[in-house]
């Protein structure tokens, strides 16, 4: 029955496999989104330095 539920035989190198293709897959998701976050911080900085919001630098 768990046969035809999961369509094969799972051997322990096979979970070995899916454990790490997981745990990859949430480091690449972890790292989208923290460079996601950096490109947003850049945009509004570039932004601001548009308005000229920036302050003069001390000569």
């Amino acid at each position: 029955m768990a046969k035809a539920l999961f369509g094969t035989h799972a051997m322990p190198s096979s979970l070995e496999l899916l454990d790490e293709v997981r745990s990859l897959r949430q480091r690449v998701a972890e790292l989208e989104a923290a460079l996601a976050a950096a490109e947003a911080a850049r945009a509004a900085a570039d932004e601001r330095d548009e308005a000229g919001d920036r302050e003069p630098a001390a000569t």
